[in-house]
């Protein structure tokens, strides 16, 4: 079965490692069939192991990775933070150049919704609590402007820089608790008492529940009222969330719409461009309104994240996305590639084995300026020894 291998990675770590340079070793020192590389990321801090200056990357605020056009987001409202980096000679285009040369697959890693800097500028396009309360780091899906901002990021990384396939992270409703901020809490909301404090009433949901015939303000006041007892110091709201919703009529339509919104928002992006576009699933159907049934068709991948060093566990993960995929689709898997998650190249061999045992032969690989440059070396072992004298997958 042959494999096709990409690494994820942060442009500033290609650039200082000089981006020629880095992208050969990833192709012929590595072996790998492709770079995903960071085009629109959240704010972050990062430690660099093999860094030669500066030992922590940090960046304050979400921001574009790449140079769009003046007129780029005209049909939205949100106007991106380009980061330094891009605005010193369009480094993202000297990467398509060099991954052109190299025969090195080029994917835009985007991140689209996890943006507290948008978040801050228009408030009002971010998830809205049942309480009121913009939740500063989320982009509400359901807000006609932030559609817009997805679709034009997918449209501009494609017609400017040709890349390959568009991966798309937090395309989808985001909950309580991952947040920009240190969180603190008193009060244990349990695991109803999360999804419900994480359902958007923005003005774009709630707009679109209104059209539905969908009584939002009955809803809104339903849902304040079961977590008004848990903030007043009662126990935590907790149960079956699946019989919640059916025993709802208003919230299971509310549901249905939060999971429409994800489907077409996912859809839009895929007809808007002309290459591949995948998925990588980190929300639930029930907080992010993620059914990986429904998104497969529009989709070249479904990804999923199995940070483990624990080849039952992959299994495990790789199981449950089927299973929730019902059957559809094609699965990408992702595999941290230093401790703990892989202690040797023959723990990171025994993940991969066991994903190709499952019929599982895509796979990323997290992260080129994360992982000490002696775990990188890994790949190549652990892709060898899993797969002696493999073929290179076709693009």
């Amino acid at each position: 079965m042959p494999i096709h291998s990409t690494l994820w990675a942060y442009l500033w770590d290609l650039v200082d490692d000089d981006l020629e340079a880095a992208v050969d070793r990833c192709r012929n020192e590595l072996g790998l069939d492709g770079l995903s590389v960071a085009a629109a990321y959240h704010s972050v801090q990062q430690l660099r192991p093999a860094a030669a200056t500066g030992k922590l990357f940090q960046a304050r605020d979400a921001a574009l990775y790449f140079r769009p056009d003046d007129d780029a987001f005209h049909d939205t409202r949100l106007r991106p933070l380009v980061a330094p980096l891009a605005q010193q000679g369009d480094p993202w285009d000297r990467l398509a150049t060099c991954c052109h040369r190299t025969g090195l697959e080029l994917t835009a890693w985007t991140v689209c919704l996890h943006n507290s800097y948008l978040a801050r500028q228009c408030p009002e396009l971010a998830q809205v609590t049942a309480y009121g309360d913009s939740l500063g780091w989320a982009l509400c899906p359901g807000c006609d402007d932030v559609r817009a901002y997805v679709v034009a990021l997918a449209r501009q990384l494609v017609g400017r820089y040709g890349v390959r396939r568009v991966e798309l992270e937090s395309c989808h409703f985001g909950g309580y608790g991952h947040s920009h901020y240190h969180a603190k809490d008193g009060v244990e909301l349990g695991n109803v008492g999360s999804y419900l404090f994480s359902l958007s009433f923005s003005p774009g949901c709630r707009a679109r529940a209104q059209a539905a015939g969908i009584d939002v303000d009955e809803l809104q006041a339903w849902v304040r009222g079961q977590l008004d007892p848990v903030l007043a110091g009662g126990p935590p709201l907790t149960g079956d969330l699946a019989f919640l919703v059916a025993s709802q009529p208003a919230l299971a339509a509310f549901q249905q719409l939060r999971e429409d919104i994800v489907t077409s928002l996912v859809a839009e992006v895929r007809a808007a461009v002309t290459a591949d576009v995948s998925f990588i699933v980190m929300g639930d159907r029930w907080t992010g309104g993620v059914r990986p049934d429904r998104l497969a068709p529009a989709l070249e991948c479904l990804e999923t994240l199995a940070y483990t060093p624990v080849p039952a566990e992959v299994k495990a993960q790789v199981e449950q996305l089927r299973a929730a995929a019902d059957g559809a689709g094609t699965i990408r898997l992702g595999l941290q590639v230093y401790p703990p998650a892989a202690r040797s190249a023959a723990e990171l061999a025994a993940n991969v084995h066991q994903a190709l045992e499952l019929g599982v032969s895509r796979f990323s690989f997290y992260n080129y300026g994360i992982a000490p440059r002696a775990c990188l070396q890994w790949l190549p072992v652990a892709l060898a020894s899993a797969a002696p004298q493999r073929p290179r997958a076709a693009p």
